[in-house]
């Protein structure tokens, strides 16, 4: 029965191609059905698969198809276990590429079949052990809101403004915002990465903006200017926004909010950031740019 079980779908599949197949997908169901009704299998077909099986094993290891021949019902169930595990996880990874844009989950940034290129898993890499011991993020009074100001639900993003991902993610960000207006909101905690040029200086830019109310013009500029960014940049930056450029430019060079920087670097490190962005929604989190129907998934169980 088991031959015929794992046969079934193969001839099946075959069968379709071939007229040849056809005749063994309707053995294979035959003997599954009388097997399963606690008839005997007249087709032979388990005999047949093992001794065909057993003869091209013969060709290069005589030994093997000896023992193939011997133990071939458990070599039969070892194999269907595999085969049902793998139906399994490739379901598991349809459900959570369907929802969340990638096969393992929000939480992934490994390979996933279905999105080969990447796209939905990508994120800057830290070059930073994390603490074995999460601490859920918590929201800050000092760091600025996106959004609107009374939203019943705030996400909490850590960023790098010298990052590709995060700057990917922005849109997404715009959507969320847009789609659940006046009832989401994100809070943009700045996040250093080492590998990343100029990460710590754009921070305390933004920092620097803020400081004159205009930190939301001045966030959005950053990254549409990312490739371009340099120090002399960030005051050209200041300038178009027509911020006092006295007080930025003290602000910028004193370094006046690195204590604001750094704290909010090791808050994601304790919550096991492993790279930007990365998303908290309550305590789901999102890893990578992913796309909106995964932040739409856990906002919508959340908000209810």
């Amino acid at each position: 029965m088991v031959l015929c079980l794992l046969a079934l779908p193969v001839f099946a599949i075959l069968g379709i191609f071939s007229v040849k197949y056809r005749k063994l997908t309707k053995d294979a169901f035959e003997c599954l059905i009388k097997t399963a009704t606690l008839r005997k299998c007249e087709s032979g077909l388990d005999d047949r698969i093992k001794a065909q099986l057993t003869g091209k094993i013969l060709k290069f290891s005589p030994k093997f198809a000896k023992v193939t021949y011997n133990h071939y019902k458990l070599l039969s169930w070892l194999i269907l276990i595999l085969f049902a595990w793998s139906i399994y996880g490739s379901g598991v990874g349809v459900y959570n590429y369907y929802y969340y844009g990638n096969c393992n989950g929000p939480e992934s940034t490994g390979f996933c079949i279905f999105d080969p290129t990447g796209s939905n898993s990508k994120i800057a890499e830290i070059d930073s052990v994390t603490t074995a011991v999460f601490t859920q993020p918590v929201l800050e009074d000092d760091d600025p809101i996106i959004g609107s100001a009374d939203a019943e639900l705030t996400i909490i993003e850590f960023g790098c403004y010298a990052c590709p991902w995060t700057k990917k993610a922005e849109p997404i960000v715009q959507e969320v915002i847009e789609h659940y207006k006046g009832r989401v909101n994100f809070q943009f905690k700045t996040f250093k990465i080492p590998q990343h040029n100029l990460s710590y200086e754009s921070a305390l830019a933004a920092e620097c903006a803020k400081e004159q109310d205009r930190y939301h013009e001045y966030h959005k500029l950053l990254f549409q200017y990312q490739e371009k960014q340099s120090r002399g940049m960030f005051l050209g930056l200041a300038d178009r926004l027509e911020l006092d450029k006295d007080q930025f430019k003290e602000c910028f060079l004193t370094e006046k909010y690195k204590k604001e920087i750094d704290s909010d670097s090791l808050m994601g490190l304790h919550a096991g950031v492993p790279g930007t962005p990365t998303f908290f929604i309550n305590e789901q989190k999102i890893v990578g740019p992913k796309p909106f129907k995964t932040f739409r998934k856990i906002i919508d169980k959340e908000l209810k």
